[in-house]
């Protein structure tokens, strides 16, 4: 009898060690709150920001955000103070951990990962970046003589194609196109179309494949051909009636 008691109080005893070790971990549950994905514009800055959201008080002994594709700290936080990668701004605060990325590139597109160590547990959380389209038209020039037009595109991404129109006649298998990626990522696009007769105004368009459409548009007024000739002949034929009549002139 007493045995069987005794063995009834082990039970007990490895039950209710058991129901204080769910108790108490269910309380130290840590987790990190971070966006799933953020897309950002060109040239702008991107904020990424983790939170520490837990039932306990915890004490931090790393806390930081990584770039998965480069294995790199951005920024480092532990007992000595906030640490920031050069190019990068740290801001730790309320047991948040805001990783802002500076003047955007392609390049930043990557997967971030938030990392947490505390006195409670270790755990990780992930943001995807993603880049929005660029095109930098503050610098988009056109180009034009009397045997061709041009367009060029400065800052595209993600890498675009030109179309040419004249009227609603797509003419872009006539022209030449060139595209060169910068050190930033960024592509710089030039097309060429030889000019043909008429007076109908070139449509210089930047189309965006992976959106499926146009960014830029771009009207060259321009004539060539019949009407340049003709124009050329009125020309020629109003110098010819004027050396005509200086030549009467001195004559008489």
């Amino acid at each position: 009898m007493m045995k069987q008691q005794r063995k009834t109080e082990v039970l007990f005893g490895w039950v209710l060690a058991f129901w204080l070790s769910s108790v108490v971990n269910s309380e130290s549950k840590v987790e990190l709150r971070t966006s799933a994905e953020v897309k950002a514009q060109c040239d702008q800055n991107v904020a990424l920001q983790c939170d520490i959201i837990s039932s306990r008080p915890l004490k931090i002994i790393l806390f930081s955000w990584v770039d998965s594709r480069e294995m790199k700290e951005l920024c480092v936080v532990n007992a000595t103070g906030v640490f920031p990668s050069p190019g990068v701004l740290c801001d730790n605060t309320n047991n948040r951990l805001t990783l802002t990325l500076t003047r955007v590139m392609p390049s930043i597109q990557s997967n971030y990962v938030c990392k947490l160590r505390s006195n409670l547990s270790i755990t990780a959380a992930s943001t995807t970046v993603t880049l929005q389209e660029c095109l930098r038209t503050s610098e988009h020039k056109v180009f034009q003589n009397e045997s061709k037009v041009e367009c060029q595109f400065f800052g595209v991404y993600p890498e675009g194609r030109v179309h040419w129109f004249l009227g609603s006649e797509n003419i872009t298998e006539s022209a030449s196109t060139e595209s060169q990626q910068d050190e930033e990522g960024l592509f710089n696009i030039r097309s060429t179309l030889p000019t043909q007769a008429g007076t109908e105004p070139y449509n210089c368009s930047l189309w965006t494949p992976s959106s499926g459409t146009y960014s830029s548009h771009k009207l060259l007024p321009y004539s060539r051909g019949e009407d340049r000739i003709s124009s050329g002949t009125r020309t020629r034929s109003r110098l010819l009636w004027v050396f005509i009549l200086v030549g009467l002139i001195i004559i008489t």
